[in-house]
């Protein structure tokens, strides 16, 4: 910020002015010292047009040119004025659910103020307008207000005053979450609105403006099929607004959807910020900084200053816009705690402005600035391309966030499937909240009665942009992970209950879930830790199946023993196979001790409580019925000299030596070969095309950049260098080189062999493994991969200084195949559509790419699966957790599946990204005080770094079918069947079958039964809500066609008979057909000579939506739709 400042001697009249543009930035706090996002740089004030009146001496100064109406009202009316530049005037906060402290942190000491005193200023002037996005935090405000101030919200809500633009529980993240996370948090924020304020308060748009990435499936999906015209974001690559802002191409429309094409457009545009980006603008007023000074009586006048800056930096603004109107959005991060400070001065502005006459100013909202742009009736700019990866600069790239944090992003994703499950099961059986007896201890702030509501809350804040974005402060990720956990034990209770009601058990069963909810590592499935299951010899498994198909999984389930066999109802056994676990998965649950200031004694104790007590893994596969539960009963066999192994027993495993050559492990589809001399994989084959290529998998790491020269061939020397640091938000490597996990050495492999699957162990280092599993009936192979705790030394590199070799660890996987990929490969949205990627380019509407960092400019997120393919063969590998990918070289995937850094990179979080198992920060670092990596400390922590064990599923051959099965993998993948334990015996009978559907009939195997919820009854006159997607998207194969759904033949199981239905909008705000009615046409053409229009065409798109019929209870779902339904049953 300057001043600008005439000193004067005591003989001289004191001409001091402030200069009022140059001051107080108006940024958010991701930008500020030090924290620069190069796309909004600090403002430069313009040089005044006109004779400034304090300039000029006394004498020679005449009446002032602006003069304060003499009952000091100003006038705030006004609207469009057609041949002037007008400027909506777009008040506006922009607050973090969580990022620098928790979000309850937030609002007891910023966010309560900032609604509290908006609403009062907002009902003091019926012209003021304010817009608000993040629900979470309004409705912590609304839980505490009288009726009196909720009234006066209405009030501004009803008059159009206070507009919700999202409308979400948060603005969440765009790259890490998956499609059905950002629905369920959408459709939450919507409810609240809907319940408490009616149609006046429905989004008419998005306001995405913090997001460091913007999604395809954002704007077609939670956009456009939510009803809303619009998207607007404050972020994008540096390159392509540079082109854009000297085109007037700064915005378009946004077609996203390769499946649905026109049906889903969306008008989308980049905020100018003060010249380059951002979300503020030129001016702020958000504290006790300069003011617009119109009283000529006092010092530091200075309207006629603000008047002639706001005329220039309009007309300036007006050269990167289409039409004469331009939004500038008036305010930053936590703005408007004292709203009297913003609203009296813009005020004066638009009444200043007015009187001038240059330009017109009034109080706007996205929605009505849209609505102008719609009225000019123009051709703008058709686009399919995301904004995925961003840069700020050269050597900034936004993609180290795609991988940050894995343990959180894939708590929320495993949350998300849990709540979807529960939901289901409490609707059939209608356990309700009275008998719940473990409510969650600290709530979301409630929307519907059910007991899944606190969870879904949960989940939904931490879809943040700053939280499942791993973004956050280690303290702010501790708590949103805390927050699910409670939430979680509370909807344990409720699927407990719900699966207690289906089989008739006793109340006073115990029953059991392993879902990782406990302290450290107690009862945690992925880990093999499970109570229920270990050191007994009987228990059963309920399995509940989420999907509207049947479904076939396997489950491995942690025992005690080497002797066991699985039964289900029938009378024939359910074949398994028993194998020990493996020393690296022992070691797991240890990891989490914190022996700060224990004595060695009290450690070995310590351990030798926390350690498994499991010895065996008992895997079966499992058959499960559409939207319903099987039982499973586990049995210890006991073993005498004289018995011998019958065949319905668990057949235990074998180690067989893998000698020192090549070897193969087969299934029904594919031959896996592995060689020793290397210590991987060496290439598959398919059986069914007959066709093979070489595959070599790896796990090795890039070295973090602290600032410097990045060293690649790919990269001029003289735009090599640069400060910036990889860290949370930004990913930079030193170099492409890849190094090994540890001192260099051949992986070792080891072979463990089973009458129904193999496993290979490989082992890089003791801090890198993977395990092949290869079931022999199965048409994918399965990677499980664990890495951690990820050294912070590097003790096996020679030092490059005199202290350790602390260097940070960017830890990837990458698959190696011989396919001619051309540089191409195709990763998800969000889970919905495949986006074709190109290595070190971007899609036709952007400029020519200069790439400077030649890995993490590559970078993409990857929700659910990246692929790669040449004529007639894909490979494709699907994850369980969202994660960064790329494809750096011809037949090339890989994943980034990890990161520890030891560096900041100057984005606002102010420490490294270098997680523990405790989630307690530095060594011996004092609290609040820095510690020896340069995290900030809580104090006595020592403990390992965060360890990560996840899934690939990998497969190959031809396309189509590639295609086909992919989808129908990442269902069990990711939407795998809920389980829960007891130890208790169960009999079957008639009333509570060991199996059991609800469905009269499964869904189609394209259609995805995505949510069945009673949680909105209340809000939406008793009804459900139902929404089903289609899985397949145009040029996926055979399965991409529209599918016919007959809700009346699926519905017909009593208690879950469709009476009614009636479609909405995605998130049930209002019917689909209002929302039709109301969608815009926007004209469009493609200023790129046709590249953008053969994009658009590669797939023939559907873009008519087909009607439902209300009275037969039938649609037809296009490719990639999602439907949504109010429905009642009985």
């Amino acid at each position: 910020a300057t001043v600008s400042v005439l000193y004067c001697t005591l003989t001289m009249m004191l001409t001091t002015i402030t200069l009022f543009v140059t001051t107080a930035l108006g940024i958010d706090q991701k930008h500020i010292n030090g924290d620069s996002w190069v796309s909004e740089p600090p403002k430069v004030k313009k040089k005044p047009t006109i004779p400034l009146w304090t300039d000029l001496p006394p004498r020679e100064r005449g009446p002032p040119p602006y003069v304060p109406p003499s009952d000091w009202v100003y006038n705030t009316t006004g609207g469009p004025v057609e041949g002037k530049i007008n400027v909506h005037l777009v008040p506006h906060t922009h607050d973090d659910t969580g990022w620098q402290v928790t979000v309850d942190q937030y609002f007891y000491t910023e966010v309560y103020y900032v609604i509290d005193t908006v609403i009062t200023r907002l009902f003091d002037d019926p012209n003021r307008k304010f817009m608000y996005v993040e629900v979470g935090f309004f409705a912590r405000w609304w839980d505490q207000q009288p009726e009196k101030k909720k009234d006066m919200a209405r009030t501004v809500v009803k008059n159009g005053q206070l507009e919700f633009v999202n409308g979400g529980w948060c603005m969440h993240d765009e790259a890490s979450p998956y499609y059905v996370e950002m629905i369920d948090q959408t459709t939450r924020g919507h409810q609240f609105l809907k319940k408490n304020f009616g149609i006046d308060a429905m989004p008419k748009g998005t306001w995405q403006i913090d997001p460091f990435g913007h999604s395809n499936t954002n704007a077609w999906l939670i956009g456009a099929e939510s009803g809303m015209n619009y998207q607007f974001w404050g972020r994008m690559d540096y390159q392509d607004f540079a082109m854009r802002a000297n085109h007037s191409g700064l915005e378009w429309i946004w077609q996203g959807s390769q499946s649905l094409g026109k049906s889903a457009q969306i008008f989308a545009g980049q905020l100018y910020g003060h010249g380059r980006g951002g979300y503020s603008t030129w001016f702020n007023f958000n504290n006790n900084g300069p003011q617009v000074q119109d009283d000529p009586s006092r010092h530091d006048y200075n309207v006629d200053d603000v008047v002639d800056q706001f005329v220039q930096n309009a007309r300036q603004q007006s050269a990167s816009y289409k039409t004469d109107h331009q939004i500038w959005a008036c305010g930053s991060d936590f703005n408007y705690q004292n709203a009297e400070h913003w609203y009296h001065n813009l005020d004066k502005i638009i009444h200043y402005i007015n009187k001038n006459g240059s330009v017109n100013a009034f109080y706007s909202t996205p929605t009505f600035y849209v609505e102008q742009k719609k009225k000019a009736n123009v051709s703008w700019e058709v686009r399919q391309d995301d904004i995925f990866p961003l840069a700020d600069d050269a050597h900034h790239y936004w993609s180290g966030y795609f991988t940050s944090r894995p343990s959180l992003k894939r708590q929320v994703h495993v949350a998300s499937n849990f709540l979807n499950a529960a939901r289901q099961m409490e609707v059939i059986e209608k356990v309700n909240t009275s008998q719940i007896n473990n409510p969650t201890v600290r709530p979301s702030p409630p929307v519907g009665p059910s007991w899944t509501d606190s969870l879904e809350g949960s989940i939904g804040v931490a879809t943040h942009h700053d939280g499942m974005s791993g973004t956050e402060r280690q303290d702010v990720s501790d708590d949103y992970e805390l927050r699910i956990s409670e939430s979680h034990g509370e909807v344990e209770e409720g699927v407990a209950l719900t699966f207690k009601k289906m089989l008739q058990m006793n109340n006073n069963t115990k029953l059991y879930h392993c879902n990782c909810n406990s302290m450290g590592a107690d009862d945690c499935l992925n880990i093999t830790m499970c109570g229920a299951t270990t050191q007994t010899s009987h228990f059963t498994v309920a399995a509940w199946n989420p999907l509207g198909r049947s479904s076939t999984q396997w489950f491995h389930i942690p025992v005690t023993g080497s002797n066991w066999k699985v039964s289900n109802e029938n009378p024939t056994a359910i074949m398994s196979q028993i194998t020990e676990i493996d020393n690296r998965t022992l070691s797991l649950p240890l990891l989490y001790l914190n022996s700060f200031n224990m004595t060695a004694e009290q450690v070995a104790q310590k351990k030798a409580m926390m350690s498994n007590k499991a010895t065996h893994i008992l895997s079966f596969e499992a058959h499960l019925p559409p939207l319903g539960y099987q039982l499973f009963n586990a049995t210890r066999v006991e073993v005498t000299p004289k018995r011998t192994t019958h065949r319905d027993e668990g057949i235990v495993t074998n180690i067989k030596e893998s000698g020192t050559g090549r070897f193969n492990v087969s299934s029904s589809l594919y031959d896996v070969e592995f060689d020793n001399s290397v210590g991987t994989t060496s290439r598959i084959y398919n059986k069914q095309t007959k066709r093979s290529t070489p595959l070599s998998i790896q796990i090795g790491w890039y070295n973090s950049s602290v600032g410097g020269c990045t060293h690649d061939p790919a990269v001029s020397v003289q735009n090599s260098c640069d400060k910036q640091q990889s860290g949370a938000y930004i990913f930079r490597s030193n170099t492409s080189k890849v190094f090994y996990p540890g001192e260099d050495q051949i992986p070792t492999l080891k072979v463990v062999e089973g009458p129904l699957f193999t496993e290979v162990y490989q082992r890089f280092s003791e801090w890198a493994t993977i395990m092949y599993r290869i079931y022999n009936q199965s048409e994918s192979v399965e990677v499980e991969w664990t890495v951690g705790p990820i050294p912070i030394d590097t003790p096996w590199i020679p030092r490059v200084t005199k202290g350790p070799n602390n260097w940070g660890k960017e830890v990837i996987i990458r698959y190696s195949t011989g396919l001619a990929s051309s540089g191409t490969f195709y990763t998800d949205s969000n889970g919905r559509e495949m986006v074709k990627r190109r290595y070190n380019q971007r899609g036709p509407s952007y400029p020519k790419l200069v790439v400077n960092e030649p890995v993490a400019g590559n970078y993409y997120p990857v929700n659910a699966m990246i692929s790669i393919n040449e004529t007639k063969d894909e490979f494709a590998v699907l994850t369980d957790v969202s994660q960064g990918g790329a494809s750096l070289a011809d037949g090339q995937i890989e994943l980034m599946v990890h990161r520890r850094l030891q560096a900041d990179d100057s984005r606002g979080v102010r420490e490294p990204l270098n997680e523990t198992m405790c989630g307690c920060n530095d060594i011996n670092a004092s609290p609040g005080k820095m510690g020896a990596h340069g995290h900030e400390g809580d104090g006595g922590c020592v403990c390992e770094g965060l360890t990560m064990r996840g899934k690939h599923i990998l497969l190959f051959g031809d396309i189509n079918k590639v295609r086909t099965n992919r989808r129908q993998f990442l269902e069990e993948l990711n939407f795998p069947a809920t389980l829960a334990f007891t130890n208790a015996s169960f009999i079957p009978s008639p009333t509570a079958p060991a199996q059991k559907t609800f469905l009269s009939a499964a869904f189609p195997p394209q259609i995805k039964l995505l949510t069945l919820t009673n949680n909105y009854a209340d809000i939406n006159d008793g009804k459900l809500l139902l929404r089903v997607a289609h899985l397949y998207s145009v040029g996926e194969g055979p399965m991409s066609v529209p599918v016919d759904v007959n809700f009346s033949e699926i519905f017909h199981k009593s208690g879950l008979v469709i009476t009614s239905m009636e479609e909405t909008q995605l998130t049930a705000f209002q019917s689909q057909t209002k929302t039709d009615e109301q969608k815009f046409d926007w004209k469009t053409h493609d200023p790129t000579g046709g590249k953008v229009l053969q994009q658009l065409r590669e797939h023939q798109p559907f873009e008519k939506r087909f009607a439902f019929n209300a009275q037969t209870f039938t649609v037809t779902v296009r490719p990639m739709e999602v439907r949504t339904f109010l429905v009642t049953v009985q």
